[in-house]
């Protein structure tokens, strides 16, 4: 079986468009969601539509999650950077109820014999924590027991493995996850990558051969970034884009 691991939509529908013309080409069997389909960019209820339309498991993200609330607690207000804070008041206002329902009942965590995914961390799901580091995965390897994880949030692109004594981190584009070792992969962002390359990033894994594929989708983003500068979103949102920051 090929899934296809995809994350951190953030509304930007010209690079979800581009990564599910690219996954139809592959032919893949499932598509799994890990979640922040929205917030950020300019068209929320219209990613929320076509990712619900093409896969069969869509996971929580925190944008998700702080857009479904009937409203942002102070707390969580207070911990958000402005930009932030801003694009999800947009995104809130853009969403009918029945999105935000939708965006309420998303799962946390998705477990399917030796793999799992979660959008931040599995560790604690709901804190949101990054899993940047050599000893953040660790502690997140500790706390599970599945072989290979997949997990976005960071929008960062990484692959993090543990043999016996210790936990590593290299760069991928194509590996075999081999039995006697343990694996975390970040499959990066869709709609807004963090990593220095602008292009929208999905990753895919063959079930029978171990295989993982890390794919990279050019995608309008001159586009993507008019229609945030059109919403009257944070225009930093926009530049963002065009340098994969």
């Amino acid at each position: 079986m090929k899934i296809a691991f995809l994350s951190d939509i953030h509304g930007n529908l010209e690079a979800l468009e581009s990564v599910l013309e690219e996954i139809a080409k592959i032919q893949v069997d499932k598509i799994i969601c890990l979640g922040d389909v929205v917030g950020y960019g300019a068209e929320p209820s219209r990613c929320l539509q076509k990712i619900r339309e093409q896969a069969e498991i869509i996971l929580m993200g925190n944008h998700d999650y702080y857009c479904s609330l009937p409203q942002i607690p102070e707390a969580i207000a207070n911990q958000l950077n402005p930009i932030a804070l801003e694009a999800i008041h947009f995104t809130r206002s853009i969403l009918s109820k029945e999105e935000k329902q939708c965006l309420a009942s998303l799962p946390l965590i998705w477990q399917n014999e030796d793999l799992m995914a979660v959008h931040s961390n599995f560790r604690s799901p709901t804190s949101w924590q990054y899993v940047l580091s050599n000893e953040e995965a660790e502690e997140n390897f500790r706390a599970t027991s599945f072989r290979i994880g997949f997990l976005g949030h960071t929008h960062i692109v990484a692959l993090f493995v543990q043999n016996d004594h210790s936990v590593f981190q290299f760069r991928f584009k194509r590996l075999f996850l081999k039995e006697n070792f343990r694996f975390l992969l970040n499959v990066g962002s869709v709609g807004q990558p963090r990593d220095g390359d602008p292009r929208a990033a999905f990753v895919v894994y063959e079930t029978e051969s171990y295989e993982a594929t890390l794919y990279r989708v050019a995608y309008d983003i001159e586009k993507s970034a008019l229609k945030i500068k059109n919403a009257k979103l944070p225009i930093q949102l926009a530049e963002r884009l065009r340098w994969g920051i």
